[in-house]
């Protein structure tokens, strides 16, 4: 993938559907699950503004060729642009704008308007699970840290998010996320904690506490992998997990598509109807896939008991979907 940073002309796109996104790593992957079946190339245009992060998770799709971030658009005139023009199919999409041009789209009005992922574009198949191409470096790296574990640990994803996004949603500080992993424990006494995400997700961060009564993932320097690894690497160490829990981010949303993950995932009220429409109704059905709102944590644990005993009765086998590490 050529990476274009913020500097790019029509040069760079010819040959290439180009197409502006939001920049975010679950809602780019909702728009792949059909981006993915129209047998194009695609250059990848992400609205600009920090923290950049999704040209990592970019990389892992081959047929994206070229990659960059933009300030043309913003999320509203996205929105707007796609409505304007009419963009409801994707033939409507190649009719109006050929490879080399830009144009732009977001799938989340659709599903925030409580529309089911599947009847977005609907002239294309919606391939939910896919295989990220993750490099043979990355795979490497994640084994390095599963390889820390005892063979009867059940290995539990976790992802806070950072204090910013928790005060902006009114979401659990450190102190609630440790009486819900400190009631876990108690539960799941071989429990091991695996704390995921960027160097920006500093709640997550502060959740380690190496002198706590809980188990937690380290590499042979003692450091959780929060903050540490690349997405690939992270993508990898999804697949290698028992569970997943965490708030409503990208890590979740790629855990339960591509890593075959059984996913608890804390929602904001807002955003009560995308929870549950992004997201395989197959894993909606079986119960892999749990929406909670973001209540006390001792409620949120005794909701979240049953999917845990079932994730420890080994009813989410692995997928063929489920990344090896």
């Amino acid at each position: 993938m050529r990476f274009l940073g913020s500097v790019h002309s029509e040069a760079d796109y010819a040959g290439l559907r180009t197409i502006v996104v939001p920049s975010g790593i679950g809602e780019f992957q909702w728009a792949w699950t059909k981006y993915l079946n129209t047998g194009e190339d695609f250059c990848i245009l992400a609205l600009d503004g920090a923290p950049r992060r999704l040209h990592q998770f970019c990389e892992l799709h081959p047929r994206v060729k070229a990659f960059g971030y933009t300030s043309v658009f913003d999320y509203t005139q996205i929105r707007t642009w796609q409505d304007y023009h009419g963009l409801k199919t994707w033939a409507a999409v190649k009719e109006r704008f050929a490879l080399g041009s830009m144009t732009a789209l977001a799938c989340n009005p659709h599903l925030e308007a409580g529309k089911p992922l599947a009847d977005w574009m609907p002239d294309l198949p919606t391939s939910y699970k896919y295989k990220l191409e993750v490099q043979n470096g990355q795979t490497i790296k994640a084994a390095r840290y599963l390889r820390n574990t005892e063979p009867t640990d059940v290995l539990v994803g976790i992802s806070c998010a950072s204090y910013r996004g928790a005060d902006a949603w009114k979401t659990w500080h450190a102190s609630e996320w440790l009486i819900f992993l400190g009631l876990i424990q108690k539960e799941v006494p071989n429990g091991r904690f695996v704390l995921l995400g960027g160097s920006w997700d500093d709640l997550t961060a502060s959740v380690y506490d190496e002198d706590s009564e809980l188990r937690w993932l380290v590499d042979p320097r003692g450091f959780p992998p929060v903050g540490r690894t690349d997405f690939g690497t992270a993508v990898g160490i999804l697949g290698g997990l028992d569970a997943y829990v965490g708030f409503s981010s990208g890590l979740g949303h790629v855990a339960a598509h591509n890593c075959g993950t059984p996913v608890w995932m804390f929602w904001p009220e807002h955003e009560t109807a995308l929870s549950t429409t992004w997201v395989d109704p197959e894993l909606l059905e079986s119960g892999a896939y749990v929406p909670s709102a973001w209540i006390r944590p001792e409620a949120a644990f005794i909701a979240a008991k049953p999917w845990l005993r079932r994730v420890l009765d080994g009813q989410y086998h692995l997928t063929e979907s489920r990344q090896a590490v």
